[in-house]
């Protein structure tokens, strides 16, 4: 039976300074603009403005609707942090430090915007001072954001670096390694989640009449054709580079031999490293194609730039290229002291 390696004592401060950033203060800060919009409400005309164009107010709607915009949305985002404790577990990187900075920004952000458009309607339904309210509201974005970035403590506990595997080839022996990976269930289902979400929205948006319809509309299509694209990558490594292509066809890498300085088998944890599944960036700047939890390649380019791809057997798909590398400089130094020779 396999026993779960114990939390360090460092990821655990971390996990609890991120529980406290990242949910419990957007909560209160929710609960407090909440209230403010309860004890506001009954100053409030029948119908107040819901939406502002570049014209002006051009949607109008009860003024209990701020109250379940502040419920939904207020209360919801933090909520979407609690997964980031659970798939992590005990790793813990940058990445997630950030997502619990970023939940905090995005709360103070949501509390001005929907606390202070009810505050400049009372008593009337002109809407008149959103301008300031929006001002003040990405300044607490940024203010809060930045502190809640600072009061998580700096720790990382994922494992950066594997061991470099070597390959022994015969002179004019080639090898070629070939792995398909795919979605692991977690990003699925959260996929899935988001989907389904991001429908109810547009469904909802669509039913109250708003013009927005079509954008949410398209941006949902197009979220489902982005994750479809994402799903399966076929993975090729040989003396030629490595390959990485959607089983769609795109996206896709190809990366010579020649730009390959260094390849290696690492550990992945997608949420703590990354912040979630499919094409990422993580924060100190890797690319990855991280579809699932576990084994991974790690291929460092001439140029510093580093893709991460996660899949089964990657020591030998290594191995294959860090061979490839090798091949390819001892070719390329032998055609520049060839080229010194003849001049």
């Amino acid at each position: 039976m396999n026993t779960p390696a114990p939390r360090s004592a460092d990821v655990r401060r971390a996990r609890r300074a991120f529980l406290l950033v990242g949910f419990v203060a957007p909560i209160v800060i929710a609960a407090i603009a909440l209230i403010l919009i309860l004890v506001w409400l009954p100053e409030l005309p029948e119908q107040v403005v819901t939406h502002w164009g570049s014209d002006g107010p051009d949607g109008f709607g009860s003024r209990d609707t701020y109250v379940w915009m502040q419920v939904v949305v207020g209360f919801g985002i933090p909520l979407l942090t609690l997964p980031v404790l659970a798939m992590t577990q005990n790793s813990w990187g940058p990445t997630a430090r950030l997502v619990g900075a970023i939940s905090l920004g995005t709360a103070a952000l949501i509390a001005v915007g929907m606390a202070g458009s009810v505050l400049i309607q009372r008593g009337s339904a002109d809407g008149s001072g959103l301008g300031a309210v929006l001002a003040i509201g990405f300044a607490a974005m940024l203010a809060f954001g930045a502190v809640g970035w600072f009061a998580q403590p700096r720790v990382t506990s994922v494992p950066r670096h594997g061991r470099a595997a070597r390959m022994t080839l015969a002179s004019g022996e080639r090898a070629a390694w070939f792995g398909t990976t795919a979605m692991g269930r977690p990003g699925v289902i959260l996929l899935t989640v988001a989907v389904l979400a991001l429908i109810v929205v547009t469904v909802g948006v669509a039913l109250a009449g708003s013009d927005a319809w079509w954008i949410m509309a398209a941006v949902t299509i197009l979220l489902i054709v982005l994750i479809a694209t994402t799903l399966v990558f076929r993975v090729r490594a040989s003396a030629d580079g490595l390959r990485v292509r959607s089983v769609t066809g795109w996206p896709r890498w190809n990366i010579p031999a020649a730009d390959i300085t260094g390849a290696r088998a690492v550990q992945v944890n997608p949420m703590g490293e990354f912040g979630g599944w499919g094409l990422r960036f993580a924060v100190d700047g890797r690319m990855g194609v991280v579809l699932r939890t576990g084994e991974a390649l790690q291929v460092t380019r001439r140029s510093g730039r580093t893709l991460v791809v996660t899949i089964d057997d990657a020591r030998t798909a290594a191995a294959v290229l860090t061979a490839a590398g090798t091949s390819a400089s001892a070719s390329t130094s032998a055609t520049a002291s060839d080229d010194r020779e003849d001049s």
